[in-house]
């Protein structure tokens, strides 16, 4: 009687998380910005790295901007975004180039844009294959932007 008990429970327990998995996602991308996300017309900017990545040495690319433009053309201050890369990246503190990448590499990161609209992304790029690129996105609700590197040298 115990191992029916058991095996009932462990069922209801799997319909119950697949049952949320499904609903809820799973690898779900967005859910880091819990509010003040662009609204629909928006657009986001983004540079165009000119840094070119290093096949046996780490390369820096100092400070990307990219800009939420909301649908009046006008900069969008305080809006939530969500940042991702292949490399490594951090916020630019306005220190010297890379300084907060190398001391605090992560590979996303949810803030909110200045009051210019603007967030500014160190990236560092370790040893890469030869012609492969490396990439930074960022993204705010429905509406996403992203800069990729030229091919590594």
């Amino acid at each position: 009687m115990r191992l029916t008990t058991k095996l009932i429970f462990s069922f209801i327990f799997l319909l119950l998380a697949s049952s949320l998995l499904v609903t809820h996602g799973c690898g779900k991308r967005s859910g880091g910005c819990p509010d003040s996300v662009a609204p629909a017309g928006s657009t986001i900017t983004a540079p165009t790295i000119v840094t070119v990545p290093s096949t046996t040495t780490s390369t820096c690319a100092p400070t990307l901007g990219f800009t939420v433009i909301g649908p009046d053309g006008s900069p969008s201050s305080d809006t939530c975004v969500e940042i991702y890369s292949d490399a490594s990246i951090a916020l630019h503190t306005g220190s010297s180039p890379c300084s907060n990448v190398a001391a605090n590499p992560q590979s996303a990161i949810v803030t909110r844009t200045d009051g210019s609209g603007n967030v500014i992304v160190e990236m560092l790029m370790g040893p890469t294959p030869a012609g492969a690129t490396h990439f930074v996105e960022v993204a705010s609700g429905a509406i996403a932007n992203t800069a990729t590197t030229p091919g590594a040298k």
